[in-house]
């Protein structure tokens, strides 16, 4: 193994958040968060203004409301695959997902997905990516109850795979991925340090 790449050497699972990381999506976000308060307002009178998504998601488990929290990720999917095939792959992550042998990780070595879209999203940007087979699980918005920053999605990984903290390592675009491999107790690193050793091991 390259010793840029040495802090991965005992890693048994390696986690990646998805738009941002591995490709980039091109929905618009700001629009979506509007169309999900707007509804949010409509069913339920109410004029709350929303930090996120996931805040609006929030609001409805705490109603207890599970009809309409699936029909927001129907709206959701429905959004994100609109402009699906604009997506585009962050050249040095697909380079080492699909090489990971070259720097030294072994084939066993697990790979997951942890984003915040949903899974038919997820799926569907990565078999643009030419990436569909690489990945052994996939944990998408659906999936999971309390969003990033909380660490329930990388606690299910962990039972998932049967592993321990210190065997995962996660990377993410966002403060927020950070922060949920902080409260999970795992290595968690913002995908740049990554693109960029690809790029000087590339070159």
């Amino acid at each position: 193994m390259s010793k840029e790449f040495k802090f991965l050497k005992k890693k048994k699972v390696i986690i990646f958040d998805l738009d941002g990381t591995v490709v980039n999506l091109t929905a618009d976000w700001p629009t979506l968060k509007n169309i999900l308060r707007e509804r949010y307002n409509q069913l339920y009178d109410d004029s709350c203004e929303f930090r996120s998504m996931s805040a609006c998601l929030s609001e409805i488990l705490e109603k207890e409301d599970e009809e309409v929290l699936q029909n927001f990720f129907d709206i959701i999917r429905t959004f994100e695959m609109k402009n699906i095939h604009e997506t585009t792959p962050i050249d040095e992550i697909v380079y080492f997902i699909k090489h990971k042998e070259h720097f030294g990780i072994k084939r066993e070595i697990k790979l997951a997905i942890l984003s915040l879209n949903t899974r038919v999203t997820i799926k569907k940007s990565l078999k643009l990516a030419e990436l569909e087979d690489r990945f052994d699980l996939i944990i998408g918005r659906e999936d999971v109850r309390r969003w990033k920053p909380e660490p329930e999605g990388l606690i299910k990984i962990k039972e998932y795979f049967g592993v321990k903290e210190r065997d995962m390592i996660f990377f993410g675009d966002l403060e927020n991925d950070i922060k949920a491999g902080r409260s999970a107790g795992i290595d968690a690193y913002y995908i740049d340090v990554l693109i960029n050793l690809v790029k000087n091991y590339i070159n």
